[in-house]
């Protein structure tokens, strides 16, 4: 039988590895700019939302012959108003912000472990 002489060195395809064991870099990266993106898109879009129901409110009442400030006066209408415009910025404001603190919180854990491997 043959023996296998391993010459100290050949290197294993473990070894010629730089990065972490337990995440690829590149991929963390990938995912943390992906999360930043789309956390602007998801801003925008709610924003259009917003402006769109305000622009909608304001024909509404321009066909009655009232203006935003008598609208406030009815009860109903200010249900209305928080229903359709404050929800869905706050919605998107929260989404945003979660978003960006995901792709914040990825890079910051990954420079962590950069160092620390240093």
């Amino acid at each position: 039988m043959e023996s296998e002489n391993v010459s100290p060195a050949i290197e294993t395809p473990e070894a010629e590895e730089k990065g972490p064991a337990l995440y690829n870099p590149k991929a963390l990266s990938l995912v943390s700019s992906l999360a930043s993106i789309l956390s602007w898109v998801v801003l925008v879009a709610f924003l259009g939302d917003v402006v769109a129901q305000y622009l909608n409110v304001q024909n509404m009442i321009g066909q009655q012959g009232m203006t935003f400030a008598e609208l406030f006066k009815e009860p109903g209408a200010l249900s209305f108003l928080v229903t359709n415009m404050s929800t869905p910025f706050f919605t998107g404001l929260a989404v945003f912000l979660m978003m960006q603190g995901v792709a914040i919180g990825l890079n910051v854990l990954m420079e962590i472990d950069l160092k620390t491997g240093e």
